[in-house]
């Protein structure tokens, strides 16, 4: 229905659990894990995905509890599905939760400034970037970037709205031309800026 080209396998799965060069997820616009899988076997897999930024989709029987969504939030799954989703809501997830192709690819000279780059970001935004860029590369867990964006202790619902948070930022970047690897997700331990970075604008702003 949404032109995709979908695939199902186990030799995938087998392939992801207990390989170490495991296949080429990138192809994919979104993965979605079944309802059969254990948490167990989602602490292996999704690390492994998330090292090539896959969109990761969890389905589920019915709404999972406060708990469980919390566990889907830590170990940076995008979005949880149910099995009854309606095909106009799964649309839209996988609209929101994806760039296009042509932006991920595409290359661009950074002639912007620093300035100029964070201009169009908002306030949340521009104080993630910044707090990453200062880091020089360096890894900032999500409890450090929680406290210095809504400046508190980090609660659930924050450390949930930095995950959404950071997509975002990732994707303006991208729109100026930077990698889909521009913010590195180190599952377990938070976030850092690409080295890539840092050898087009290394003065600080």
């Amino acid at each position: 229905n949404f032109n995709y080209e979908v695939f199902v396998s186990k030799t995938m799965l087998d392939m992801l659990l207990y390989s170490d060069d495991p296949w080429d997820s990138s192809f994919y616009h979104v993965i979605i894990l079944s309802e059969s899988l254990s948490n167990r076997e989602l602490k292996l897999l999704v690390p492994k995905l998330k090292k090539k930024n896959a969109v990761i989709f969890r389905k589920y029987l019915c709404e999972p509890i406060n708990k469980e969504k919390g566990v889907l939030e830590e170990l940076g799954i995008d979005q949880w599905i149910s099995r009854e989703i309606g095909t106009d809501v799964l649309r839209e997830l996988i609209s929101e939760c994806t760039v296009p192709v042509i932006e991920e690819v595409k290359e661009k000279q950074h002639t912007e400034t620093i300035e100029e780059i964070v201009m169009d970001l908002t306030k949340n935004q521009n104080k993630c970037f910044s707090k990453l860029y200062e880091a020089q590369a360096s890894i900032v867990s999500r409890e450090e970037l929680c406290k210095y964006i809504w400046d508190d202790e980090p609660t659930r619902s924050n450390l949930a709205q930095l995950s959404v948070l950071t997509k975002s930022l990732r994707q303006k970047l991208m729109r100026k031309g930077f990698s889909s690897t521009i913010i590195e997700t180190v599952w377990g331990k938070g976030y850092h800026l690409n080295k890539e970075f840092y050898t087009v604008y290394s003065e600080p702003f």
